[in-house]
């Protein structure tokens, strides 16, 4: 019995973590924090490195933001880019509940290394903050966390 709990208390702290903000330090962000945060920008150590991370990110944006797909669609469409963490996260997603939205402008890596990376992507609905990972450097990137504008 608690190894059923904790599996539930797992995934209710993923589910919750997938559907929040930015902001993990437990504190309400202040509106200077936010406006900083939408324009900085970081590096993966090469414009190259950038580019694959930030296409990786709009890609998944383009698919996520689909309110008008079915469930089971959008969550098989989804699946193959995302990492284990992400997959975990679907089953407590309604894409109904979401604004349609299309990459607008260039997304940008704000933080990151070979193995993670923060991507901000500019849409037509808000800024969507991608979070990725992978295994090593070369390898594809894997959609960890999408959190809608």
């Amino acid at each position: 019995m608690k190894p059923r709990l904790l599996a539930a208390a797992v995934l209710l702290m993923l589910s919750v973590s997938a559907c929040g903000g930015e902001n993990t330090d437990g504190d309400a962000p202040d509106e200077s924090s936010q406006s900083t945060q939408s324009t900085k920008v970081g590096s993966l150590g090469s414009k190259e490195a950038d580019k694959i991370a930030t296409e990786s990110a709009s890609r998944i944006v383009v698919l996520w933001a689909r309110p008008d797909v079915k469930i089971e669609d959008w969550a098989a469409e989804l699946r193959p880019a995302m990492s284990t963490v992400g997959v975990s996260t679907l089953s407590f997603m309604d894409p109904s509940i979401l604004e349609p939205a299309k990459p607008e402008g260039d997304a940008r890596v704000l933080s990151g290394s070979d193995a993670h990376a923060r991507v901000a992507v500019p849409t037509t609905a808000g800024e969507y903050l991608v979070t990725m990972s992978r295994d090593a450097s070369g390898t594809a990137w894997l959609v960890d966390r999408v959190v809608s504008p």
